[in-house]
């Protein structure tokens, strides 16, 4: 098992990254919130990883943080949720709000992740309402809608470059260098214009 990769970040992409460990380039998939704590190209990353292991493929998954990976062993062992799946979902909300969502049994802020439906929703936290522990007080907080709105804008963007025949390498680049330069609470209309227009 591959517990963790140490090197230089040579390429950085919101849903992937690829590590160069002693000369060696390791491609590792990412969630939206690891990448937003990525350190910049050509410096030295440390990521925690999974390794998923299916008959055509091995699949590295990395995190920032351990209760990440945490969070993502527990999803892809609920029925019906992949990988992609699962990281999907810890992109679209941090580890302490889909704990959250999960734990007071919020279907409606689940199912606002694009790719999760109602019977996704309602199988996650069926199995593992009874995993997740959290403080009353965390409990008790309003879960705030700003990640999921803005993730759900970034992968609106990118399925929307998709459509229109540019590859799923290029749209990433091109949305993240957009988000960058306005800020990723920019209105989706608009990163698809800016993004047309950085293309």
């Amino acid at each position: 098992m591959i517990e963790q990769v140490q090197g230089t970040l040579t390429k950085k992409l919101p849903t992937y990254c690829v590590i160069n460990c002693h000369g060696v380039g390791i491609g590792i998939h990412i969630s939206l919130n690891t990448y937003q704590n990525l350190a910049d190209e050509n410096e030295l990353v440390q990521l925690l990883t999974h390794l998923h292991v299916r008959e055509d493929a091995l699949q590295l998954f990395g995190f920032m943080e351990e209760s990440e990976r945490n969070a993502f062993q527990k999803l892809i062992n609920v029925s019906g949720v992949g990988p992609r799946l699962a990281m999907t979902i810890l992109s679209g909300l941090s580890v302490e709000d889909f704990s959250r969502a999960v734990a007071v049994g919020d279907h409606d802020m689940l199912t606002k992740i694009p790719g999760v439906g109602k019977k996704t929703a309602q199988r996650v936290i069926l199995e593992l309402k009874e995993k997740i522990e959290l403080s009353e007080e965390v409990i008790g907080r309003d879960l705030p809608l700003g990640s999921v709105i803005e993730h759900e804008n970034i992968n609106e963007a990118i399925r929307a470059l998709l459509t229109l025949g540019y590859k799923q390498v290029e749209a990433k680049r091109t949305i993240e260098k957009v988000t960058q330069k306005f800020g990723k609470d920019i209105a989706l209309e608009d990163l698809i214009k800016y993004a047309l227009k950085e293309i």
